[in-house]
C-alpha cells in the first residue's frame, strides 16, 4: 500500500493580496559581517550608513582595542581598518585580524595614501589599500573581492 503525499491549495479569500504583500516584504540575506575601525566618528557613520544600504551588516568601533574586544567572540568577513588610530595602530591590528580571520577581506583606508602606506599595509595582511576621502564605487567593489591570500 503505497501513500500519496499530495498538496492541496487551501482556498482563501486573502490568497492573492497575501501573495503580493508576501513579496514586498522579503529581504535580502545579509552580505556579510564588516568590522569599521575609524576614530572619526562622521566617517564612521557615513561607513555605517553605505555598508547598510548595501546589505552588510557593519560592526563600528573607534579603536584598535574596541575592535579587538568587538570581534573577540565573533565572526568577521570583512573589515575597513583606518591606518592612523589613537592608542594601538590600525597597520598592528590588520597584522591580527589577518591572523585570526584568515580568508577575511582587510582593507586599509587612510587619508595619507600614497604608494608607500599601500605596500606597508599589504605587508601586515590587508588585501588592499584606499585612500581618503573614500569613493564608494571603490569602497564597494573592494567588498566584494575575494580574499586572495598572498602574505
Amino acid at each position: 500500500m503505497s501513500i500519496v503525499n499530495e498538496e492541496l491549495p487551501i482556498a482563501t479569500g486573502h490568497s492573492r493580496s497575501r501573495t503580493q504583500a508576501d513579496d514586498n516584504l522579503k529581504l535580502e540575506p545579509v552580505k556579510g559581517s564588516v568590522l569599521i575601525v575609524e576614530d572619526d566618528p562622521a566617517h564612521r557613520e557615513l561607513l555605517v550608513e553605505l555598508l547598510t544600504q548595501w546589505g552588510y551588516a557593519p560592526l563600528p568601533v573607534g579603536s584598535a582595542e574596541e575592535a579587538e574586544f568587538a570581534v573577540r567572540n565573533k565572526r568577521m568577513d570583512a573589515a575597513i581598518v583606518d591606518v592612523f588610530l589613537p592608542g594601538r595602530s590600525g597597520t598592528n591590528l590588520m597584522a591580527r585580524l589577518r591572523e585570526k580571520f584568515p580568508q577575511a577581506v582587510l582593507i586599509g583606508v587612510s587619508a595619507m595614501s600614497d604608494a608607500s602606506m599601500a605596500r606597508k599595509c599589504k605587508g601586515l595582511g590587508a588585501d588592499l589599500f584606499i585612500g581618503k576621502p573614500l569613493a564608494p564605487e571603490k569602497l564597494a567593489q573592494a567588498l566584494q573581492s575575494r580574499h586572495n591570500s598572498w602574505h
